[in-house]
């Protein structure tokens, strides 16, 4: 049995503030640029996949056609 998606978990809301503390306190172009570059790499690619999970979710519950929709509908 599936679960229906959820748009944000526990995992981004631990993404989201790891993101904050590396903006405040270790994001360092002049020093430390490489790992600065993956550090924005990294959450770049977190910000992506999130908005494109979103979409997905969005996306399935519109289309009334699709396998998990009604399955969606029961859980709410």
């Amino acid at each position: 049995m599936n679960r229906p998606l959820k748009r944000w978990n526990i995992l981004d809301t631990i993404n989201a503030t790891l993101l904050i503390v590396v903006i405040l306190y270790f994001i360092d172009f002049k020093n430390n640029a490489t790992v600065s570059w993956i550090f924005v790499i990294v959450f770049a690619f977190w910000a992506i996949t999130l908005i494109a999970r979103n979409v997905m979710i969005t996306r399935m519950k519109n289309d009334p056609n699709h396998p998990m929709h009604n399955q969606d509908k029961t859980q709410e």
